[in-house]
């Protein structure tokens, strides 16, 4: 990939995970130490219940990510569109695949192996402090957002500024999912797609980017 294009995508994934100190130097390092697939329409990326053993970073295109209901019914609960980046959470804890990722279109994804993803973590250059500073804002990201719909199905306050309180919703199996979803990092929201990445100054909106092509 040339380094004009690797620096796009980091501006992107700053754009989309905004957290202190970003570095494009750092992104762009975490994009060169990965690898690269190509995934054509309706290929499988990784299927729930597996053992984990790379994360992901989505470049180009959209995936769909589907969960196994409470009857084990396979269940579509979001589309990612790029930049985004998935599988992380199974390889923070160690726990199998919580849901299956397939490619709608064509895809690309940047892949970090467990070799690379270990050796990165512990890393004290830019591109280590990235990969934990990335993790961490999109962990804490989901995170708000999982509260924030628990609060709304309860009937709580919505933000830390507003006491009002609110009826409770019934709660659905459709909810639960969509709770567990937001919870596990498949759920991004949208950014505008005319935002500009020319400047590192103005990359503090968090939100999907347009797609570019490969």
């Amino acid at each position: 990939m040339l380094p004009e294009e690797t620096r796009m995508q980091a501006l992107r994934l700053i754009k989309q995970y905004p957290f202190p100190g970003a570095e494009v130097e750092g992104i762009m390092g975490l994009l060169d130490a990965g690898y690269r697939m190509e995934f054509e329409h309706g290929q499988t990326i990784c299927s729930e219940g597996d053992p984990a053993t790379c994360m992901y970073i989505l470049t180009y295109g959209r995936v769909s990510v589907i969960k196994s209901d409470f009857q084990g019914k396979p269940r579509r609960v979001a589309t990612m569109a790029a930049p985004s980046i998935f599988g992380h959470m199974a390889m923070v804890d160690g726990s199998p695949r919580s849901a299956t990722c397939t490619s709608e279109g064509i895809v690309t994804v940047v892949v970090l192996d467990r070799e690379c993803y270990q050796r990165l973590i512990t890393a004290p250059d830019a591109t280590g402090r990235t990969l934990r500073r990335l993790l961490l804002s999109s962990m804490t990201d989901q995170l708000s957002r999982g509260n924030m719909r628990i609060r709304e199905l309860t009937g709580g306050p919505v933000t830390a500024t507003d006491s009002t309180p609110t009826p409770p919703q019934e709660v659905t199996q459709d909810d639960l999912a969509n709770i567990s979803s937001e919870l596990e990092g498949w759920q991004r929201r949208a950014v505008p797609q005319d935002e500009s990445t020319d400047d590192l100054q103005v990359v503090d909106v968090d939100g999907p980017m347009a797609d570019e092509a490969p």
